[in-house]
């Protein structure tokens, strides 16, 4: 099947949907016009464009991109468009006419920005009406397009986005050598793998975290990723005098990224707002009992007490309590992780939630829409 995929591009996510595409035998085209740099997949053909150098009238940049859009698929002549991001690279899909489109958010795009202005709340909703099908990371997301667009619930379905790949994200017998490289043999070690933005309240993370030394000072903690906060965090940690407690790792590959997982002993998410979150999904198919917020996805996956703890959003004080009662409680550690891997074997296998994808893809192109204008 020849799929063109557009989305911005510059997530974990888009390179192991085109990896399980190219893998299947489809032919993926991943065309972006968002201005980030963007993931390479062998086998995919690329096309990159920055719509905000591409056009004299800034005001009708979506309506010119869409346009120029256009003329591609009338060039590459998919089968399906595939879109993400419903606000900006999904609208644009919409504008092309193509058919069929599935539509896909990410969360923020349907959780946050079209309740920041009524345009955006238009274009949220023009979108997901013009989709043939939408595919949602959970309920609380699928409730939210059903609020915005009236849509009906028959073509819109559920699992999480990319899911996890288990034969990489597993319990492993390599933890001593990551603690071995950083000198935290014997320590104990939380780790957090979210992108340094605002959303992921990295901030009350760190807030925490003095209070969770002073009484426990074997405590460690593993910062996987990067992003504009980063130098903002770095800062802060400084201030509170907790360089020696902290590592930043930088970006990793998912099988660098399986290693820190296996070498911490508890995972941790401070999320303001989320769709499921592949993150968490893959610290749960290693095994880890999880600390996160309150925010409502969350619910969907972490019962209270017994496969983690959820803790109030922007709460530091709350949130050290929780880490250090689940740091003195090695046996409750143990059962929530061991939950978790059953969770993750179930509901999150990404080899069983790309047959559902595929499937979707298969009754698209069965029906008889209308694919070039």
């Amino acid at each position: 099947m020849k799929i063109v995929y557009l989305s911005r591009g510059n997530a974990p996510w888009d390179r192991r949907l085109l990896e399980k595409m190219v893998e299947r035998g489809h032919t993926p085209y991943f065309i972006s016009y968002f201005p980030c740099k963007r993931v390479k997949v062998n086998g995919v053909k690329n096309f990159h464009f920055d719509y905000t150098t591409m056009h004299y009238f800034p005001r009708f940049l979506s309506f010119q991109t869409a346009l120029h859009l256009k003329k591609w698929l009338k060039h590459i002549q998919p089968d399906i468009l595939h879109t993400g991001w419903i606000t900006d690279m999904g609208f644009i899909g919409a504008l092309s006419g193509f058919k069929p489109i599935l539509s896909m958010p990410f969360g923020s795009d349907i959780l946050i920005r079209p309740y920041q202005s009524i345009s955006s709340k238009w274009i949220a909703r023009f979108t997901l009406r013009r989709a043939d099908m939408i595919y949602c990371d959970c309920e609380l997301v699928k409730n939210k397009v059903i609020e915005l667009s009236r849509c009906t619930p028959k073509k819109i379905f559920v699992l999480p986005q990319s899911g996890t790949d288990l034969n990489i994200f597993r319990p492993l017998n390599t933890h001593s050598l990551i603690r071995e490289k950083l000198g935290w043999k014997n320590k104990e070690i939380l780790i957090m793998t979210r992108q340094f933005e605002h959303i992921y309240g990295i901030d009350y993370f760190i807030e925490a975290l003095p209070a969770v030394i002073r009484q426990r000072p074997s405590v460690r903690v593993i910062l996987v990723g990067a992003g504009p906060m980063e130098n903002a965090y770095r800062n802060k940690i400084t201030k509170l005098g907790l360089d020696n407690y902290i590592h930043f790792a930088g970006w990793v590959d998912d099988r660098a990224m399986a290693e820190y997982l296996n070498a911490a002993n508890i995972y941790v998410t401070t999320s303001l707002s989320d769709g499921t979150s592949a993150s968490m999904l893959e610290a749960m198919a290693c095994g880890l009992p999880v600390v996160v917020s309150d925010a409502p996805v969350y619910f969907e996956w972490v019962e209270d007490g017994v496969n983690g703890f959820i803790v109030p959003r922007c709460d530091s004080v709350t949130l050290a309590k929780r880490l250090i009662q689940l740091i003195d409680n090695k046996h409750l550690q143990q059962s929530m992780g061991t939950r978790n891997l059953k969770i993750a074997q179930e509901k999150a296998d990404w080899e069983k939630n790309f047959d559902v994808l595929e499937n979707a893809y298969n009754i698209l192109t069965s029906q008889s829409l209308y694919r070039y204008k």
